[in-house]
């Protein structure tokens, strides 16, 4: 029975080994499409960038971010400022004229006074390469004439359509409607449109559009555009293939941008704005607007007192600091707000709270840098992971718990750790989120699976030998991870018998009442010494008489002496019990005299559930226990209460020479053939009596003499050890011992002596 459960069990572990990779890929990969899956694999990646902030690179030295600061907020005034500002910095810039001057900032309201609009677009007008912001926004829901400061998706200002796109260009972000820069702007300078979308998961910035749909046309984004303006190129010298890439065909510099089915590229974020943590716009790469406007002014002035004046390494700030100077000529300026206060900030990894025109820098960064995020494909990382959990999950199935836990965890862990090396040094974004998920669900579900089966087996163990034994045994049955074989199983044991010698005396001295009172008392502390002194396994109990076993179901190596030492505590026990029931009285004197009688015999028999179909007990079986159950009643025939086989004596030796052992006889036991050797347990050698140790050297010499079959000198020194005796006639419950029963015996071999071909065997007559 045991072996099959063992079997099924494997067999059904091996299958949930199987099946449980796949089921938990599925589970994982399907919660990290859903909303909150997703949130938990963005917060990785947010933690990846910040992981590596503080050693990222400052940005290419050809991007300037101009930010309009609380700086220039206190000496231009409050925002939005005159439009003639911006005019008189693009004229200062004429003497250090940029690659691209791209405003992050929506120009789409006249000003009051049309002579501001006139100023700034006189001044864009100076430039070739500035650029504009505009929006595709969804203004559906207005009436026509509610429509303001918007114009459709066919007119943006200046700049013409893209005309080489394939693929679906409805899945490209835009609306029909476009918010322009007012028209003398628009038609001042280029377009870029400004677009950058909270990711609907988290609200975070993470995917840019390089190119926005305006009706049913393409058109550039602000970094896009700044980057045709660098080379001058018109829409048919950038090829936009949607799902793949937008290239970029300058004369001069080309460049190919990844982008998805809708025309966006992952945003590669460099540096945060966390405490302590690198910008990569620091430094040259970023100035305040009124900064460079001032500085600007400054060096024109140096220039016109003379026109030889070298640029500046340094200018110096309003407030004294000295600030390197970026060299203006042709760089990329990216101009935007971040003062804290205004409008256009956003949530993005660099923080809760950071200014978007740093996210137009930082795509432009991207491209000029070729420093792309890019994702891992599905199908290979896939594939490997299945390797991996198929390779560490059949193998697992059968370790142990803590081994269980650990290689997932450390699998787990040197995942997460490559993930975030392959991410700062290649920009790679390996998912963590369901490859660690899932691999956690197999191996937990695994575990999970072996925890219950493993519950389910300690509660069978203990329910089956709670009551047989001790809890310490059924904690080691539990630990050793190992069913019993139950229905049968051959292993040497050691048995134990014990009997309450003329028990039937006592059913006709005492009442049913007293019989059952005085039977619980002795069989409670008499099975108690069984399971505890010496780990054995109560097997029953019959009327009087105790059966137990040693060395099963848990088998203990030494389980001959845990017998002996039981059986030593047991007679103590019987010793102690009549003297407390002397002292509280009230029983029929018999019990005052009661003995028990033991009987012990070491090697092979069968074990197991044994009995009918619907009623079974745990027990044992085969002439090692007949045997046993021989010494008990022969013990009688000695005149001794411990009898036991020479193989329990020799086996119990072997474990430690502690106990005091009586050569009794070799006998042939009724229903055998072959001689049995036979010795008394007399006790512990180190409680034992200076007499009873005279005793035992005495009968010892005496039985010498026996064997040698001189009967008269046999018989006196059996006499002499009889005076000795720790048990003599006379005292309670003793009728004789073995010197009583070996005078007798000399005394009839002397009368019929067995001849000289005598080994020394006796036959009994009676069990």
């Amino acid at each position: 029975m045991s072996t099959v459960r063992t079997a099924v069990k494997s067999h059904l572990s091996l299958i949930l080994a199987l099946v449980l990779p796949l089921a938990a890929l599925l589970i994982a990969v399907g919660f990290t499409n859903l909303p909150v899956g997703k949130r938990m694999e963005f917060v990785t990646v947010d933690s990846r960038f910040q992981s590596r902030a503080a050693s990222d690179p400052h940005a290419n030295p050809r991007i300037l971010l101009v930010g309009i600061s609380e700086q220039g907020l206190e000496n231009f005034g409050r925002w939005p400022w005159p439009r003639s500002i911006h005019g008189q910095l693009l004229q200062f810039l004429t003497v250090r004229p940029p690659k691209a001057i791209a405003f992050d900032l929506l120009f789409t309201e006249t000003s009051q006074d049309a002579e501001q609009d006139v100023a700034f677009a006189d001044g864009l007008a100076l430039h070739t390469g500035s650029i504009t912001g505009a929006s595709s926004e969804d203004l559906g829901h207005l009436g026509e004439g509610e429509v303001q400061d918007a114009v459709p998706g066919e007119w943006v200002g200046n700049t013409p359509a893209l005309t080489n796109v394939e693929g679906d260009i409805s899945l490209i972000r835009g609306e029909d409607y476009a918010l322009m820069p007012v028209r003398v702007v628009g038609e001042s300078s280029m377009t870029g449109f400004v677009n950058v979308d909270p990711s609907l998961v988290d609200g975070v910035r993470r995917k840019a559009p390089v190119v926005v749909r305006a009706g049913d046309h393409v058109y550039p984004s602000l970094v896009l555009q700044s980057l045709m303006r660098t080379e001058n190129l018109g829409p048919e010298d950038v090829e936009v293939v949607l799902g793949k890439h937008i290239k970029i065909n300058g004369e001069k510099e080309q460049w190919t941008i990844p982008v998805d089915e809708r025309g966006r590229m992952w945003i590669n974020y460099r540096g945060t704005n966390a405490e302590g943590a690198n910008d990569v716009f620091e430094g040259t790469g970023a100035i305040s607007y009124f900064g460079l406007a001032y500085f600007l002014q400054t060096y024109i002035q140096s220039l016109q007192a003379d026109e030889n004046a070298a640029w500046p390494e340094h200018y110096e700030t309003l407030d004294g600091d000295k600030v390197p100077l970026p060299p203006v000529q042709d760089q990329y300026l990216v101009i935007g707000q971040t003062a804290a206060g205004l409008t256009d900030f956003g949530a993005t990894p660099m923080g809760t709270q950071t200014p978007l025109v740093k996210v137009h820098a930082t795509i432009l960064n991207n491209i000029l840098q070729e420093d792309y995020l890019r994702i891992a494909a599905f199908w290979p990382l896939l594939i490997g992971w299945l390797i991996i959990a198929y390779g560490t999950v059949v193998p697992l199935r059968n370790s142990p718990v803590l081994v269980s836990l650990l290689v997932p965890a450390v699998i787990i862990g040197a995942f997460v750790g490559v993930t975030y090396w392959i991410f700062d040094r290649h920009s790679l974004h390996v998912p963590i989120v369901w490859p660690a998920l899932g691999f956690l669900l197999a191996h937990g579900s695994l575990l999970v699976y072996r925890l219950i089966s493993e519950a389910q087996a300690k509660g069978r163990i203990k329910a089956m030998f709670s009551t047989y034994v001790a809890p310490e045994v059924v904690d080691q049955l539990i630990e050793s991870g190992e069913e019993p074989q139950l229905g049968g199983e051959e292993t040497e044991i050691t048995a134990f018998f014990s009997d309450i010698q003329s028990f039937s005396a006592f059913s006709e001295k005492l009442t049913p009442t007293q019989l059952v009172t005085l039977m619980n008392e002795y069989l409670s502390e008499m099975s108690h010494i069984l399971k505890y002194a010496g780990s054995g396994t109560l097997d029953k109990f019959i009327g009087d008489a105790i059966v137990g076993i040693f060395g099963a179901p848990y088998h203990y190596p030494d389980h001959a002496w845990r017998a002996c030492i039981t059986t030593v505590e047991v007679q103590k026990r019987q010793a102690e019990l009549r003297e407390e029931w002397r002292e509280k009285g009230g029983w029929p004197e018999i019990v005052y005299s009661m003995q028990t009688r033991v009987g012990l015999n070491t090697g092979l028999a069968v074990v197991g559930n044994m009995g009918a179909r619907d009623r079974m007990n745990y027990t044992m079986m085969g002439d090692t226990v007949n045997l046993a159950a021989r010494c008990e009643s022969g013990a009688k025939s000695y005149g001794v209460f411990s009898m036991i086989t020479g193989e329990t004596k020799a086996a119990a030796e072997a474990t430690k020479d502690d106990m005091a052992f009586r050569y009794l006889e070799k006998i042939i036991v009724k229903g055998r053939t072959q001689p049995v050797v036979m010795y008394e347990l007399v006790g512990l050698k180190k409680e034992l009596t200076q007499k009873t140790c005279d005793c035992l050297d005495t009968y010892a010499k005496a039985m010498e003499k026996y064997l040698a079959q001189d009967w008269d000198g046999a018989r006196k020194l059996f006499e002499e050890s009889e005076g000795k005796e720790p048990f003599r006639r006379g005292d309670p419950g003793v009728g004789g011992n073995a010197s009583l029963v070996m005078m007798d015996r000399c005394e009839a071999m002397k009368a019929n002596p067995p001849g000289d071909d005598w080994d020394g065997v006796f036959v009994m007559k009676t069990k």
